[in-house]
């Protein structure tokens, strides 16, 4: 029940703003539709595959992503992103098949980068840092703080499906 109701406070906060958020969500365009990524856990060298769909939702005010490991891995994710307009923030709401619901924000696109930062009540702290490279790639990296930094937790390169 709580994830259900924090899913949907973070999607109201994105219908509350609809007026505003159609121009901003027009920066997460480039990601729109399928992907297959392929990746590494850098601690332990094990390989990782996933697909990933970004679609538009809510009028075009806000982002839906739906994550999903191939076997032997088995996270599965949706995100919900929609756009604050009063606070200047994209907010997102990520929900998983174990059980987890957090909540991060991000500032928009540094050049190709996105990051999301996750909301102080993630322990620890957690960051996706999404590059689009010039050859049409998307890195996603997960990064979680450790002794003081953030380490890399997993990274995934993803070509248009």
């Amino acid at each position: 029940m709580r994830v259900a109701l924090l899913f949907a406070l973070t999607l109201l906060g994105g219908v509350a703003s609809a007026a505003d958020a159609p121009p901003a969500m027009h920066a997460m365009e480039p990601l729109l539709g399928s992907w297959h990524c392929a990746g590494v856990f850098p601690a332990s060298g094990k390989t990782i595959a996933s697909t990933i769909r970004f679609d538009t939702d809510l009028g075009g005010a806000g982002v839906l992503k739906h994550h999903d490991d191939i076997a032997p891995n088995t996270y599965r994710a949706v995100e919900a992103w929609t756009y604050d307009a009063k606070a200047r923030l994209f907010n997102a709401a990520i929900v998983d098949n174990f059980g987890g619901a957090r909540r991060f924000s991000a500032t928009g696109w540094d050049g190709d980068t996105l990051t999301w930062t996750s909301a102080p009540e993630v322990q620890p702290a957690q960051k996706f840092v999404y590059v689009r490279a010039a050859d049409g790639t998307l890195r996603v990296d997960w990064q979680m703080m450790r002794g003081g930094s953030f380490a890399l937790g997993d990274t995934l390169t993803c070509k248009r499906q």
